[in-house]
């Protein structure tokens, strides 16, 4: 099944409405046919700082769009065929193997063939801050932004997006009925970008220093009170004042494990709280969804290897005492 398969909210085969449609991302755009039929169809769901949209196109044209109408950055991350972007930097190709991204204000020109991508938007007011706090001085992103280097880093941010889109398109989605679920998950795509950006970024790095027991623990008191929040690294960061990377090495000397981690656990482990304490009415996808898990599959493995047991099995047991 095609990705957001029940979000589709446009389809043509006439040239002029897929360019009408296009406006809503690009102000002025104009494609031009190079060989064979058009036809254009789009699968799009937005949220509040992420936005999703599954594109399948069946012809090879020349396209142009200026413009932008939104303050987002945009990656593609292709299923089939290639695209051709044409920017002020060296042309560069889109495909099942490179990422490129967009940043807010770039126009757009490209040679797209017979293709199917998934094109994902993102709230530049957080990128933009988020990599403030990681970078003391930060060229221009239309000056370095381009393919994103093959990493973890990017393997993570693959398989984390696609996750979300089967999670969004589920015949019941805990994720769209749930708005805890839905804004942590957006908050964890955006960090993973923000982490892929941050490896090619030419900017001048604060330096990485240790920040000392004292403050690692503040931040671990920090998080506890807000643990039903959205946050990230970059918020963790903030509220004790030092940079990303000295939280990150600091816990890592002092902890053996990333913040990122230590939320994880925590979450956790008030999670089987809420389960140890649970009366009739209670469900794990109640209780998962409001701790921002929006995979109830990986919730349940990831708390069987902390606890010995399945959540059902905990929640079980406190209903029938």
């Amino acid at each position: 099944m095609e990705p957001l398969s029940r979000h589709r909210v446009f389809s043509t085969g006439d040239v002029a409405a897929g360019e009408q449609f296009a406006c809503r991302i690009w102000e002025r755009n104009r494609t031009s046919i190079k060989e064979g039929s058009y036809g254009l169809r789009w699968n799009h769901l937005a949220g509040d700082r992420v936005t999703f949209s599954y594109i399948q196109h069946d012809c090879v044209v020349d396209l142009r769009a200026q413009g932008p109408l939104s303050d987002r950055f945009r990656f593609f991350l292709h299923d089939f065929g290639a695209m051709e972007h044409l920017t002020l930097r060296n042309p560069s190709v889109s495909n099942s193997d490179n990422v490129v991204v967009h940043s807010p204000g770039m126009d757009l020109r490209a040679n797209l063939g017979p293709a199917r991508f998934l094109l994902v938007s993102l709230d530049g007011h957080f990128v933009r801050s988020a990599m403030e706090q990681r970078f003391r001085r930060l060229s221009p992103y239309r000056d370095w932004l381009d393919v994103l280097p093959k990493s973890p880093a990017l393997q993570s941010l693959r398989a984390f997006t696609c996750r979300m889109v089967a999670a969004l398109d589920a015949p019941e989605p805990a994720l769209l009925d749930a708005a805890s679920a839905r804004e942590h998950a957006e908050r964890e795509l955006l960090g993973l970008f923000t982490e892929c950006l941050a490896e090619v970024a030419p900017g001048s790095v604060g330096r990485n220093e240790s920040i000392g027991f004292l403050r690692v623990r503040r931040a671990e008191e920090w998080i506890d009170a807000n643990l039903g929040e959205a946050i990230g690294v970059e918020e963790m960061a903030a509220a004790v004042g030092v940079g990303v990377r000295s939280l990150q090495m600091s816990f890592r000397q002092s902890r053996g494990y990333s913040p990122q981690e230590f939320l994880l656990r925590r979450r956790l482990e008030v999670a089987r709280q809420m389960l140890t304490r649970a009366r009739d009415g209670t469900t794990v996808t109640g209780i998962a969804t409001t701790l921002g898990f929006f995979e109830l599959g990986r919730f349940a493995q990831r708390y069987k290897r902390c606890f010995g047991e399945t959540p059902s099995t905990t929640l079980a047991r406190s209903i029938d005492l």
